[in-house]
C-alpha cells in the first residue's frame, strides 16, 4: 500500500490542532466526560460523469474520537467557458439522541487567511459573506435517528442562527480552537449531524474545512468546572471594514479568556472606520450554569480619551441563561462611586480596571447563568481609534462588605476590620500593598501605621480554586486626631518589694518565655481578643528596673461605661504599664475628654480611675500614688504598701472577688491546683493560683501561696473584698 503524503498545510494544521487541544482548558477539566459520535454515517462521493461533489476519502477520523485527526471537506469553483462547481459533506451520529439541554461541539480548522470561521463567529456578520471569498459557506444540518432534518443552517444566508429548533453558533476556546456549535430547544431529539461547504458565485474559488470528532459533554453539575468557549458579533460593520486594514471588529477573542491576565482580546473600530452607533460585543459561553448569586468580573483597558468621553455609559453587559436574556444592564448603573474613582485611576495611568458588576436575574431564573456578553457603542466626535481590550472575564462570588472604609484611627493601636456579607462556602483572602496575602479569615486584625500614614488592604471572596472576586480596597489611616495617649504606674500587692515591683529573677523571665508569649486575656472573665504576642527574647533578667514582670489589661470607658478601647500591656519593675517594647505612652482609641482608666491582673482585682479628663497627647496617671478621691469605688478597692498604693492580690480564680473562705474561695483553688496535696509542689508554672507570682505553687512551707493569700486579706480568714471597677 502506498503511504499518504501529508501536504504542508495539511502537516502544519495536524501539528496546530493536537497542541491547541492539548492545551486547551477543556482537557483539564476533568469532570467533564466527552461523549463523541461514533457513528460515521454518509459522505460525499465525488462519483458521476461530471462529479459535483468532492470524495472524503478521510472521512471516518471525523468519528473516530481522536481530535487531532479530521476529515477533509473540499468546494470548489472553476470558470472555464462554463461553471463548474463542486462540494463535499461529511455526516456522523451519536448512539443515542443528544440529551435535553446539551451543546454539541464540533471541532472545525479552515484557512484563517483565507477562511469563513473568523467572519462566521461575528454572528449577524455572515449576511456581509455574500461576495467575499468566492462565496464560501457551511451548511450544517441536523437531524434525528431517523434521517429526517430538523433544522438546516446556512451562513450564506441572511445570518441569522436562532430557529425555533434551536441555535447555532461559532465559537473559540481559550487556545484558538474553532467549533460549530447548536444546542437543541427542549424536547427537539436529534442524533445526528451533516456538515457541507460550498462555493459559487461567478468567480473561481476553493474552500478547505478540517472536521474533527462532534462531542457533547456530561457529567455531575460543577459551575466551577466549565468548558468556556467565546465569540464575537457586530452591527453597522460593512463589507469594506472585514476585509480593509482594520479587519475583525474583534480581535484575538481567544485571549480573553485564556487564564493570562497580560493578553486580552481588542474590539472597536476607529471614528472614521464604521458608522456613529455600530456596536462590537464579545460573548463568553459557559457549558454549565454559574452558582446562584455569582456575579461577573471582567478586567478591562481603554484609553484615556475614551474615559473622558464617558465611555462607560455606552457599556452594557448582558446575562444568559440557555440563550435566554436574564439581564441587561449599563456599566455605569452597577459601578458605585468608590470604584469608578478606582477605574478612573487606573485607566488614566493605563492599567487594566477590574470591574466587579451584580448580574440582576428574577428569583425565577434563581440567579444563573451560562453567558456574558459585554457590548460596546461606536462614539461620536471621538477623534481617535476607539479600541477597547478584554482581558479576562470570570464569574465569582458578590464582592465583600467591609464596613466604614476608608478607616482613620489612632497610630499603634489595633484595628480589626471585617467583612460584613460573611456567607457559609466562601472563602476570604486579605492583600497587602505588596500583594502578599495577610490572612484567610473573615477578619484582618492589624496596627494602624504612624500618624498621617496610610496603608491599604485588600479582600476577595472565593467559591472556585483559583478564581476570586474583584479585591475590594480597604484604606487605614493613623492620625493623632483619634487617638489619648497614657503613661499609666501600677504595682501589684502580688510582687511588690517594700518600695516597687520586685526585681525580676532569672527564673521568672525563663518561665514567662515559655509561657507568655501571647497575651493571657482571651479567657473568661476578660475575653479580650487581641492579638498581642512577642519574642521570648524579650523577657529579661537584668540590672534595670525597667525587666517585664507579667502582661496587664489597659481598658478606657467612657462616662457611660461604655467600653472605649483595651489593650494588653506590659507592668515593669518600676511599675510602668508600657507598649509591647516596653516603651511609654500607650496609645488608646478615643478622643480627647473624660474616661475611667481601669487597669486589670489576671489574678489581682483591677483598679479604676475616677472619670478624668483626658487630652489628645500623653496623659500620666499614677496608680501607685493615687487615693480614694482619685480611684473609682472606696478605700477597700485598693491596698496601701509603705504608703503606695497598690492592685490587691490573691485572685486566684480570677473572679471579682477574693476570700480565704466560702464559696468559690481562692485556698480552695490552690489546694486544687496541688491535685488536694497539701505537701505538694508545682514548680516553674505560669498560673493565676501562684498568688505570689514568683513560679511555684504551693500549700505549705517556705513562701506558700496559701500564706500569701491570707496576708492579702489581712490575716482574716472570713472576710471577702470585692473588686471595684468601672
Amino acid at each position: 500500500m502506498k503511504k499518504k503524503t501529508l501536504h504542508l498545510w495539511d502537516r502544519l494544521l495536524f501539528a496546530s490542532v493536537l497542541l491547541a487541544l492539548l492545551s486547551s482548558p477543556f482537557f483539564a477539566n476533568a469532570q467533564l466526560t466527552r461523549n463523541y459520535a461514533t457513528n460515521a454515517i454518509a459522505h460525499s462521493n465525488g462519483g458521476g460523469l461530471i462529479p459535483t461533489t468532492f470524495d472524503v476519502p478521510d472521512f471516518a477520523n471525523a468519528s473516530d474520537g481522536i481530535l487531532a485527526t479530521s476529515a477533509t471537506l473540499q468546494a470548489q469553483t472553476v470558470l472555464l467557458g462554463l461553471l463548474s462547481q463542486k462540494s463535499s459533506f461529511a455526516e456522523v451520529g451519536f448512539s443515542a439522541d443528544v440529551p435535553d439541554g446539551a451543546t454539541i461541539y464540533v471541532p472545525v480548522q479552515d484557512d484563517t487567511a483565507q477562511g469563513l470561521l473568523s467572519v462566521l463567529a461575528g454572528g449577524t456578520l455572515g449576511n456581509l459573506v455574500t461576495g467575499l471569498l468566492g462565496n464560501q459557506r457551511i451548511e450544517v444540518a441536523i437531524k434525528n435517528n431517523a434521517g429526517t432534518v430538523v433544522v438546516n443552517y446556512n451562513s450564506g444566508g441572511v445570518g441569522t442562527r436562532v430557529f425555533s429548533q434551536g441555535r447555532f453558533n461559532f465559537v473559540k476556546d481559550a487556545s484558538g480552537q474553532s467549533y460549530i456549535t447548536f444546542r437543541a430547544s427542549a424536547g427537539i431529539s436529534y442524533s445526528r449531524i451533516r456538515v457541507s461547504v460550498f462555493t459559487g458565485g461567478l468567480v473561481a474559488s476553493s474552500y478547505t474545512l478540517k472536521m474533527q470528532d462532534a462531542f457533547y459533554l456530561s457529567g455531575a453539575y460543577d459551575p466551577c468546572n466549565p468548558f468556556v468557549t467565546t465569540s464575537y458579533d457586530a452591527t453597522g460593520a460593512t463589507l469594506g471594514v472585514l476585509t480593509g486594514t482594520d479587519g475583525l471588529p474583534v480581535k484575538n477573542t481567544q485571549l480573553a479568556i485564556d487564564n493570562d491576565t497580560a493578553t486580552a482580546s481588542t474590539f472597536g473600530y476607529g471614528v472614521a472606520t464604521v458608522a456613529l452607533g455600530s456596536t462590537f460585543s464579545q460573548s463568553i459561553h459557559y457549558s454549565n450554569l454559574s452558582k446562584p448569586g455569582d456575579q461577573v468580573k471582567l478586567r478591562l483597558r481603554f484609553p484615556q480619551s475614551l474615559l473622558s468621553a464617558n465611555v462607560l455609559n455606552t457599556m452594557t453587559i448582558d446575562a444568559y441563561r440557555h440563550d435566554t436574556l436574564v439581564s441587561s444592564s449599563s456599566f455605569s448603573g452597577l459601578l458605585n462611586a468608590q470604584l469608578l474613582a478606582l477605574i478612573t485611576l487606573n485607566l488614566g495611568n493605563n492599567i487594566p480596571a477590574v470591574f466587579q458588576l451584580k448580574v440582576d436575574t428574577s428569583a425565577a431564573q434563581n440567579m444563573q447563568y451560562d453567558e456574558i456578553r459585554v457590548t460596546y457603542q461606536q462614539l461620536a466626535n471621538i477623534s481617535v481609534s476607539q479600541f477597547i481590550e478584554l482581558y479576562g472575564v470570570e464569574r465569582v462570588p458578590p464582592a465583600p462588605i467591609v464596613p466604614v472604609p476608608p478607616v482613620t484611627s489612632c497610630p499603634g493601636t489595633a484595628m480589626h476590620l471585617a467583612v460584613a456579607n460573611v456567607k457559609a462556602g466562601t472563602n476570604y483572602k486579605w492583600y497587602n500593598d505588596a500583594g502578599t496575602v495577610v490572612s484567610t479569615d473573615t477578619a484582618y486584625n492589624m496596627t494602624v501605621p504612624a500618624n498621617n500614614v496610610t496603608v491599604n488592604f485588600y479582600v476577595t471572596t472565593s467559591t472556585c480554586p483559583g478564581v476570586e472576586s474583584a479585591r475590594i480596597p480597604v484604606a487605614v489611616t493613623g492620625t493623632n486626631g483619634n487617638c489619648v495617649s497614657f503613661s499609666p504606674i501600677a504595682y501589684l500587692q502580688g510582687t511588690f518589694d517594700g518600695n516597687r515591683n520586685r526585681d525580676v529573677t532569672a527564673t521568672w523571665a525563663a518561665i514567662l518565655a515559655a509561657n507568655a508569649t501571647s497575651q493571657p486575656y482571651n479567657v473568661p472573665p476578660f475575653n479580650y481578643p487581641g492579638t498581642e504576642t512577642v519574642s521570648p527574647a524579650i523577657f529579661t533578667s537584668t540590672l534595670a528596673n525597667n525587666d517585664i514582670v507579667d502582661w496587664m489589661l489597659l481598658e478606657l470607658k467612657d462616662a457611660a461605661g461604655n467600653l472605649v478601647d483595651r489593650k494588653a500591656v506590659f507592668v515593669l519593675e518600676n511599675g510602668n504599664l508600657a507598649n509591647l517594647d516596653k516603651t511609654q505612652p500607650v496609645v488608646m482609641k478615643a478622643l480627647s475628654g473624660s474616661y475611667f482608666l481601669t487597669i486589670r491582673h489576671r489574678n489581682h482585682l483591677a483598679l479604676s480611675s475616677n472619670l478624668t479628663p483626658y487630652v489628645a497627647g500623653d496623659n500620666l496617671f499614677d496608680f501607685t500614688s493615687a487615693t480614694d478621691a482619685t480611684l473609682f469605688g472606696d478605700a477597700n478597692a485598693f491596698i496601701t504598701l509603705n504608703g503606695h498604693t497598690a492592685m490587691r492580690g490573691g485572685n486566684a480564680n480570677s473572679n471579682s472577688n477574693t476570700r480565704f473562705n466560702g464559696a468559690t474561695n481562692d485556698r480552695d483553688v490552690i489546694l486544687q491546683y496541688l491535685g488536694g496535696n497539701e505537701a505538694s509542689t508545682i514548680f516553674n508554672v505560669y498560673t493565676p493560683v501562684d498568688v505570689n507570682l514568683d513560679g511555684n505553687v504551693r500549700f505549705n512551707g517556705s513562701g506558700n501561696d496559701r500564706d500569701a493569700l491570707l496576708l492579702n486579706l489581712g490575716g482574716s480568714e472570713f472576710i471577702t473584698i470585692f473588686e471595684q471597677k468601672k
